[in-house]
């Protein structure tokens, strides 16, 4: 009887010296997995896509005549662009030189029809002017035809000293521009009053 208890605490014991030898062999299959396959070629991960350029059609911006005519005469204008929402770009106005913007602005440009004219890479949105003898002739000209509105409608001219650069040719109406339908400013009646606005100098950093 002991001579069999000893035979098994043997056998145990090889058994357990066997298993250890084996764990610690890094030539076993189990080591051989775990060694990364040198043949295989990952593909590095694709870049995030990159945004587009904003791009897109102006809107018609517009006001009505009794606001523009209250703003006085020999009124200088200074407008800066103002994102209305993701789809629309309209204007914001200063009177005086506006040489600092600490107060809110004086005129609110309403988005109108969507215009034909086109931004994108290449365009310019500085501020831009109405002078005192323009904001006096638009006044005149409203006077005179009795006109219910005043419309900004967008050029962005490609050649010459203002090429790129977003800018706006005035008109009165009396059709109401904020109607959606007809879609483009040329095909609703407006009256040209000749003036457009000039990209604003810059401003003195003193």
């Amino acid at each position: 009887m002991r001579k069999k208890l000893l035979i098994r605490q043997v056998s145990f014991v090889v058994l357990l010296l066997l298993l250890f030898a084996s764990c610690n062999n890094p030539e076993t299959d189990a080591a051989k997995t775990d060694t990364p396959d040198s043949s295989v070629v990952v593909a590095p991960a694709a870049a995030p896509p990159q945004g587009s350029l904003i791009a897109g059609n102006l809107d018609t911006v517009w006001m009505d005549s009794a606001t523009f005519v209250n703003l006085g005469a020999g009124t200088r204008l200074t407008f800066r662009f103002y994102i209305d929402n993701p789809n629309n770009i309209s204007l914001r106005g200063w009177t005086g030189n506006s040489n600092s913007w600490d107060s809110p602005p004086d005129v609110y440009l309403k988005t109108g029809r969507q215009s034909k004219v086109t931004f994108g890479s290449g365009s310019y949105f500085g501020n831009l002017q109405l002078s005192p003898s323009n904001y006096n002739a638009i006044k005149q000209k409203l006077q005179d035809t009795k006109t219910k509105y005043v419309v900004f409608g967008p050029v962005n001219p490609t050649t010459g000293v203002n090429a790129g650069q977003i800018l706006y040719k005035i008109y009165v109406t009396n059709d109401y521009p904020g109607n959606s339908t007809p879609s483009i400013i040329y095909k609703f009646l407006v009256e040209d009053t000749g003036i457009e606005t000039n990209p604003s100098p810059p401003k003195n950093s003193n």
